[in-house]
């Protein structure tokens, strides 16, 4: 329906807006306060993790959390390390590289997954669609561009 496009469609763009800002803030703290990435990346997700347990407090959903717990146990387990190596990635791209370097790669990542997505599950695209694709995959490959231009 249109009411949950029009909600998808914010919540992507809060999700983009928040993406964008949390690398280059992430580079400055690395740069400016000379904050190494594995100290950032335990300090964020230990706030994460004050955020969510005071969150299953407050709403009272604690007996929830544990139920999920119990019944997904090992998926649980393997979603937290592989969001933990892909946590390891980015800070490491950010620390060595920066963050927009970090940001195209990111960027890299969702295109390849969406258009991936599109070709197994046999998609179409309506003109619309595919614009913005194109629109998308072109400002990747400015980016590379000229980002291959300063560094050289």
């Amino acid at each position: 329906s249109a009411s949950s496009q029009l909600i998808g469609i914010v919540l992507l763009f809060i999700s983009l807006c928040f993406d964008g800002g949390t690398g280059a803030y992430e580079d400055k703290l690395m740069s400016v306060h000379s904050v190494q990435p594995f100290d950032l990346m335990y300090n964020i997700q230990l706030g994460k993790t004050i955020l969510a347990g005071v969150s299953l407090l407050v709403l009272n959903q604690v007996h929830v959390f544990v139920q999920m717990c119990a019944d997904m146990g090992f998926l649980l387990v393997a979603l937290g390390l592989s969001g933990a190596l892909g946590q390891v990635f980015i800070f490491v791209t950010i620390a060595k590289f920066g963050a927009l370097t970090c940001s195209i790669i990111g960027l890299a990542r969702k295109i390849t997954t969406l258009v991936f997505s599109i070709w197994y599950f046999g998609h179409h695209l309506n003109g619309l669609q595919t614009l913005g694709l194109v629109i998308s995959v072109g400002a990747m490959v400015m980016n590379f561009m000229g980002k291959g231009k300063k560094g050289g």
